[in-house]
């Protein structure tokens, strides 16, 4: 790979301390399933303990991820497994895509929104949205080298990134060229189902192009057991007091800014195109504070979110802005008095 890696000096030693979540691994044994390959046999040659795989929530080793992945694609002689594994990811996220359809009305707000890689999946890499050019590319900035990882989490992150750009706004999202970080392999078929034939291998990143028009491409909105509306849905929480049409667009700006980990009452009055100075009197006018409206408006969405018991506590807590889990899980205590785990629990 041509692209300097995140890794220096002692690469086996640092990876040897990096975690990534079991999720990932389970994506790739349900794929094992369908190609026919048994899942002992693949467990065993990657070194994988069984047991780390029962907790949905655990993280492992990522060397046994990239181990699993080499093993498989041996195994089953097919070297596009990342490739349906992105495709099988993405409909794995389902949930998080219906939240993201119910708050957010165009593909920018949507960028805005996703939780990080490493933040959600561990320690694998990170997707980066990078302007050039009039034009975008979602591009994949992996933590190991090629040649320690393999090409299969840069495919599957690829598939993943085109099935999104494909599927949440009303027009697929044109994708004129993607570039791939490794040797151009034998036969590029499934490449071309999946990106098309404007394909570049062997360069120094692998990222998907789009156009910066895309950004104001309508998001679909996808309708869930209940109206979005309706009482206690989680729109109704987000804008509570609709009636203040103020209020209503303070809260969504401040739900659209809060994955991004970065977001504060200057990001947020820059959004409302005012200053910082006018949003900070319109609250003083409502007898508001705007930590305070953060605050409320995090515990009541994680109450809600909670309840639903479909999204993952751990990306509960980044769509909520908070640096990982234990952060969380502190704040959430401060509001309800348990866990976010005890609390579903009691439902």
């Amino acid at each position: 790979m041509k692209g300097a890696s995140i890794l220096k000096n002692n690469p086996e030693k640092i990876l040897s301390e990096k975690k990534v979540s079991s999720e990932m691994v389970r994506i790739f044994l349900q794929l094992s399933d369908d190609l026919g390959v048994a899942r002992g046999q693949l467990l065993a040659n990657a070194d994988i303990d069984p047991i780390w795989l029962e907790n949905p929530k655990a993280y492992i080793p990522v060397e046994a991820l990239y181990s699993l992945t080499k093993q498989l694609a041996q195994l089953t002689g097919n070297e596009d497994i990342g490739l349906w594994a992105g495709r099988a990811a993405f409909l794995n996220q389902t949930n998080v895509l219906k939240y993201l359809s119910a708050i957010c009305s165009h593909f920018r707000q949507r960028l805005n929104m996703m939780p990080s890689t490493l933040e959600t999946m561990g320690d694998i890499g990170e997707t980066v949205v990078v302007k050039e050019q009039g034009m975008l590319r979602t591009e994949w900035r992996p933590l190991a080298s090629l040649d320690v990882s393999g090409r299969y989490v840069i495919d599957m992150m690829l598939s993943l990134s085109q099935c999104l750009l494909n599927s949440v706004c009303y027009s697929p999202v044109s994708v004129p060229k993607v570039y791939f970080s490794y040797l151009e392999p034998d036969d590029t078929t499934a490449h071309q189902q999946i990106f098309g034939e404007q394909l570049e291998f062997d360069l120094s990143f692998s990222g998907i192009f789009y156009p910066v028009a895309a950004l104001e491409c309508p998001i679909i909105k996808v309708w869930g057991e209940k109206p979005l509306l309706t009482k206690d849905n989680l729109l109704s929480v987000i804008e509570k007091g609709g009636s203040d049409g103020f209020m209503r667009r303070l809260r969504r700006c401040i739900v659209r800014a809060l994955p991004s980990g970065k977001m504060t009452i200057d990001t947020i009055a820059k959004e409302l195109a005012i200053s910082r100075r006018t949003l900070q009197h319109r609250l003083s006018e409502r007898d508001e504070l705007f930590a305070n409206v953060v605050q409320k408006l995090r515990s009541a969405m994680a109450v809600r979110l909670l309840v639903d018991k479909k999204i993952p506590i751990t990306e509960i807590a980044f769509l909520l802005g908070y640096a990982d889990t234990s952060s969380f899980s502190t704040a959430f205590k401060g509001w309800h008095g348990c866990s976010p785990r005890d609390f579903i629990e009691k439902k």
